[in-house]
């Protein structure tokens, strides 16, 4: 029983062993991935005790900043920390590549020695009709002793009874027509078989087979070995046919892993756009508080001069109007930030009901920054660096072979068969073998390609299947060029962007201003404060979501090069191959 619960444990041990062996040894050939990142061992849950906690208010949030007081805050470093560790997507996709790795452990497991070894044991009662002549019984009789002179019984003086004498005596009986028959009977077994890499299949079978009438006590055993090589001289034969399941799931084992890597990417950049909209949201929160308080503190002024009759019932209205509307934009504003932080709450795998707060400096310290080299440089680095490039090219390498191996299986089947059979002496009951006893063969056997139309077929496939590649690799080409003009132009965008939405909050702020000094004077237009506030928010939210878009946008660029790199915690690091430098 303890052996048995321990062989579970053991297989597990020994599968996580092979499997990460060959994970990672390809490690080493791809870029973005580290042993690391492909380790799917359990983890212990990250402590955020030694996260510091919020000691500022925020009165822009109302109600809610309650819950903000005292609350752990995030930094950027820390969310990407805790989604590499414990995002649920992230994980399964480690699992999947990991699962495709122990799949390769059992087609590598194809050419090596299979051994095998069974034991059969059971009894058999076999009961049937037959003639057979009367059954002869010794049986024991007790009879009288008689006296041989008178013929009577003689009488014992001691005890007075006639004395008595044991007599065999055989009797006939008849038997039933039915013949019963007990035997026990074993069979055991134990061989190998191995796939060489030329295509020669080696098969060795050991054989004993027991037997036992229970009844007669007699026994027999016949144990015999046989062993059998083919070789493939021209179907199914060579290195390349025979390795080709092989070799093309450890290819797309490494396919599966350059994916990897550009996921990896990918997933870090939609964990910093998650938490920079995050703090967006925060911001269009406090954007939206400041436009509320600023049309009430208007409409305040306003009451005064109604009262003066400096201002129209008209004006004023307009005022509460545009009073109403910033406090409606400001709770849907809060309503939106809380969502979002929840989201992001279980992108990172943490509990919802408890409280976070996002560390407002690294919104602050967002900037546009220049790509540091032209359009074209980015595409040369892009098709040197891109690892779907990579296999793009590999697949057409592949569609290569595939034709080679096509080649051969278009060819009639001759195998050279060899065998020799070892048997065990009749009469012997232990399963020794008698090598004299042997058997021996050797030859040919030819199989004409008369009915090769699967064969036909699928020679046929595989050179389309290379055109189509062939295909594929320039259309992946192609569509690397359109995405990093495409990174580009939206660079350049957010670039434009920010810049009008800077100078937007400059001239509303100064139209404000201007609307607040002359509604003191009593000659300000409400629909001139409402226009001048409104502006200013609107600008401000603009100035931050085009400063957030080109910080992802120049991440994009990054990662459309092929220079993004994850390291194991998370952050990310800009690095140029030697090929984009020159």
């Amino acid at each position: 029983m303890s052996a048995a619960g321990c062989a579970p444990r053991f297989y597990e041990k020994a599968a996580d062993w092979e499997t990460k062996r060959i994970l990672f040894g390809k490690a080493a050939k791809i870029e973005n991935v580290d042993n690391d990142s492909l380790d799917i061992s359990a983890t212990e849950p990250v402590d955020l005790k030694d996260l510091h906690r919020n000691g500022s208010s925020a009165d822009f949030l109302g109600e809610i900043s309650k819950t903000e007081s005292g609350a752990r805050v995030l930094s950027l470093a820390d969310a990407l920390g805790l989604a590499i560790r414990q995002n649920r997507g992230y994980l399964s996709q480690k699992e999947t590549l990991y699962l495709q790795a122990l799949d390769l452990t059992l087609t590598r497991h194809e050419l090596a020695p299979l051994f095998y070894g069974e034991v059969d044991v059971g009894t058999q009662s076999d009961a049937r009709e037959g003639d057979q002549p009367p059954e002869q019984i010794e049986v024991q009789v007790e009879r009288p002793v008689l006296d041989p002179i008178t013929g009577e019984p003689v009488i014992d003086p001691e005890t007075g009874e006639a004395r008595t004498r044991i007599e065999t005596e055989i009797i006939e009986r008849e038997v039933d027509g039915l013949i019963a028959t007990n035997t026990f009977t074993r069979r055991q077994s134990m061989g190998f078989t191995m796939l060489q890499r030329t295509g020669a299949r080696l098969a060795a079978d050991f054989t004993s087979d027991f037997l036992r009438f229970v009844a007669g006590d007699r026994s027999v055993n016949h144990s015999a070995l046989a062993v059998t090589l083919t070789q493939p001289l021209l179907k199914g034969g060579g290195f390349k046919t025979t390795l080709e399941v092989l070799t093309q799931a450890d290819r797309d084992l490494l396919y599966a892993m350059r994916e990897f890597a550009n996921f990896r990417r990918e997933f870090v950049i939609d964990v910093v756009s998650r938490y920079y909209n995050v703090l967006q949201a925060r911001d269009t929160v406090r954007n939206n508080w400041m436009a509320y308080e600023g049309f009430r503190k208007n409409v305040d002024m306003a009451e005064g001069l109604n009262k003066e009759g400096r201002m129209t019932l008209t004006q004023l209205g307009q005022l509460r109007q545009a009073m109403l509307q910033a406090e409606s934009q400001w709770v849907n504003a809060i309503r939106d930030y809380q969502n979002q932080l929840d989201e992001l709450k279980i992108e990172l795998s943490l509990p919802v009901a408890e409280n976070y707060v996002l560390d407002e400096s690294e919104l602050k310290r967002l900037k546009v920054e220049d790509p540091g080299l032209r359009r074209e440089q980015a595409v040369e680095v892009a098709l040197v660096s891109r690892p779907d490039l990579q296999t793009v090219d590999d697949q057409v390498t592949d569609a290569e072979r595939r034709i080679k191996v096509a080649k051969v299986e278009l060819q009639g089947g001759l195998d050279a068969v060899a065998t020799y059979d070892v048997l065990s002496d009749p009469d012997d009951i232990t399963p020794n073998l008698n090598f004299e006893r042997r058997a021996w063969s050797a030859g040919f056997e030819l199989d004409l390609p008369f009915n090769n139309k699967a064969e036909r077929n699928f020679y046929r496939s595989t050179l389309i299947a290379l055109e189509q590649a062939k295909r594929q690799r320039t259309l992946a080409h192609d569509q690397v060029r359109l995405q990093i003009f495409d990174d580009w132009r939206a660079l350049e965008q957010a670039r434009r962007n920010y810049e009008i939405g800077q100078l937007g909050v400059n001239l509303a702020e100064t139209r404000l201003e201007e609307q607040r000094l002359l509604n003191e004077l009593g000659k300000a237009e409400a629909r001139d404060i409402v226009d001048a506030q409104r502006d200013l928010v609107n600008s401000m939210n603009q100035r931050t979501s085009t400063l957030v878009e080109h910080t992802l946008a120049r991440l994009r660029l990054w990662r459309d090069m092929g220079i993004l790199y994850i390291n194991k915690d998370g952050s990310w690091v800009k690095k140029l191959e030697e090929e984009g430098d020159e």
